[in-house]
């Protein structure tokens, strides 16, 4: 963890804020090898740090943060001039709620904050990589009432990304094979939505739901991203203390179209391939007391690997593992 990170980290808890909630805990991300495909090579373990609390006393403002380490084990597979070097990524996130707006059955809770991601560089690679980038986020968070059970809502965030790159970097109209430079970009976008989801409770406190979710990403002289996913799950409380949650998303469609610069030999400007993903799994939680919460996630996904060719090779199979214990205040 950097220092800076720290740093920042302790003035969010330092006197003058009620911590509301703390949680440590990892992810960990396994790919099946699929023999000479080498996917076991992406596996990452991210361990982290998260919480909440309440800045100004007697108001409803509430802050979430987050501190999370990646560290690409799976590279260290790689033997000879196959080796490529490790992905290290710092992340961290911040955002502020607090402000509702009710007219009626609807309610819009709104809100705002950002996530800044940092990688280590290997400058002795001409491939491209990507220093660090900013995401800003607002999150137009809406819920309408039907009845007393049932619940129409869109959750999701929409934003502007900004981009530092070192190497070889993006392929815009001043590429050069072997530069190593550093490059900003200002114009990338990503937003992840579940546009229009329904939520039912059930009479034993249970609930199922269903949404359409729609990720968009536009990176400069990269690529452009554009998702249509249906998400469904069920919400069951095994017991006063155990909750599993299972669920599943389907990609309807899910493509990638290439914005390397035209002018380039070899350019995949225009040129598009699938990229539609499954994933199956569930969170659950388990609480020890009122204050002391263990909290997990685990699922299956399968996602396409195509080339912009059309060369088709073996999908991409991944298991996910999350462990974390989260406090109360």
């Amino acid at each position: 963890m950097s220092k800076k990170i720290i740093l920042l980290l302790a003035s969010i808890l330092s006197v003058g804020t009620f911590a509301a909630t703390i949680e440590i805990g990892f992810e960990n991300e396994q790919y099946d090898d699929k023999g000479t495909n080498n996917y076991n090579r992406s596996d990452v373990f991210m361990p982290y740090i998260s919480g909440s609390f309440n800045p100004l006393d007697g108001t409803k403002l509430k802050i979430d943060f987050k501190y999370m380490y990646q560290d690409q084990y799976g590279k260290e597979r790689a033997e000879g001039t196959n080796a490529r070097f490790k992905t290290q990524r710092d992340r961290f996130e911040m955002f502020a709620s607090g402000y509702s707006y009710k007219n009626g059955d609807f309610a819009f809770n709104p809100k705002v904050g950002f996530r800044y991601e940092q990688w280590s560089i290997n400058d002795n690679s001409s491939s491209s990589q990507t220093k660090r980038n900013l995401s800003l986020r607002f999150f137009p968070d809406m819920n309408y009432k039907i009845t007393s059970t049932t619940n129409l809502y869109l959750s999701g965030f929409t934003g502007p990304l900004f981009t530092e790159t070192k190497q070889e970097s993006r392929k815009d109209s001043g590429y050069k094979k072997g530069d190593l430079d550093t490059n900003y970009y200002y114009g990338d976008w990503y937003q992840e939505v579940q546009l229009i989801g329904v939520r039912q409770t059930l009479p034993n406190k249970d609930s199922i739901w269903a949404s359409l979710y729609n990720e968009y990403k536009y990176l400069e002289h990269s690529a452009e991203y554009m998702r249509w996913q249906l998400r469904g799950g069920y919400n069951w409380g095994a017991t006063d203390k155990l909750a599993i949650n299972p669920f599943i998303r389907y990609d309807l469609h899910y493509e990638e179209k290439g914005k390397e610069s035209s002018s380039l030999s070899g350019s995949n400007n225009g040129k598009t391939r699938d990229k539609d993903e499954t994933r199956i799994g569930t969170t659950f939680s388990y609480k020890f007391d009122p204050t002391l919460t263990l909290v997990g996630e685990v699922y299956w996904q399968s996602a396409k690997n195509i080339s912009f060719d059309g060369k088709k090779s073996d999908d991409k199979d991944r298991m996910f593992y999350k462990l974390g214990l989260r406090k109360a205040f």
